[in-house]
């Protein structure tokens, strides 16, 4: 078996903010297997209520695109950050081909890698593991 991140290690938190519940269990499931504690939710607001009900600060936040009421995955990422006072590293997720590439560059210009779906999963790994090795 090879060593995660995670293991042996301080308490690692992957929050997923996606307003599909498949999916959504799906990345939960996911982020379990690599040995990541996760809050997943379906808003922000969702997932700054977990956050603050089980004491925890996020180590990574995976955000869809396209989220419910008009809102996006960068507007989530950003308010997690402001709601922490720092920097924690993210990934915008997209399905969407019609994305519109404004949207999508606030995601480049405020330093958020983004992946298409289907998401290569190895690759989302490979982000999160360096990602929360820096942090």
């Amino acid at each position: 078996m090879s060593a995660h991140p995670a293991e042996g290690a301080t308490r690692r938190v992957v929050v997923v903010i996606e307003d599909e519940a498949v999916v959504l269990a799906g990345y939960q499931m996911l982020f379990e297997s690599w040995n990541y504690e996760v809050i997943a939710a379906q808003s922000v607001e969702e997932a700054l209520e977990s956050l603050e009900a089980d004491a925890m600060s996020p180590g990574f936040i995976v955000a869809d695109f396209r989220l419910g009421n008009g809102k996006t995955g960068v507007e989530a990422i950003e308010r997690i950050r402001q709601t922490f006072g720092t920097k924690i590293p993210g990934v915008v997720v997209t399905g969407d081909a019609t994305a519109t590439v404004a949207g999508l560059r606030d995601a480049v210009e405020s330093g958020m890698p983004v992946l298409h779906k289907p998401v290569h999963l190895p690759q989302l790994q490979d982000l999160l593991s360096k990602s929360l090795s820096r942090t």
